[in-house]
């Protein structure tokens, strides 16, 4: 079992027992992520920033790293859409 942590407009903390889309989190830890495109990549809006446990989320893939670049990111940024947690992961968005 890990947690999965978010700070921002509103809080919350989502117990997962498998790997898990930090979207799909959000929602059952009922913290309303912005997701424009329905989770497949296209608009950045679900961007969170890792506060700690990146080495718990999965590889960064192609379509991520192309909006990501878009928007100038920071590398501790992800999209929640494309990124799953293994793990206890903490973001703030």
């Amino acid at each position: 079992m890990h947690t999965i942590s978010f700070d921002g407009k509103t809080s919350g903390k989502a117990e997962c027992d498998r790997e898990t889309a930090l979207l799909a989190a959000s929602t059952k830890a009922a913290v309303p992520l912005p997701h424009r495109c329905g989770g497949h990549a296209r608009c950045g809006t679900c961007i969170v920033t890792v506060a700690e446990g990146a080495d718990q989320l999965s590889e960064m893939g192609t379509a991520e790293a192309h909006v990501l670049k878009a928007l100038k990111a920071n590398p501790d940024q992800r999209l929640a859409c494309q990124t799953w947690a293994r793990g206890d992961v903490s973001v703030t968005y």
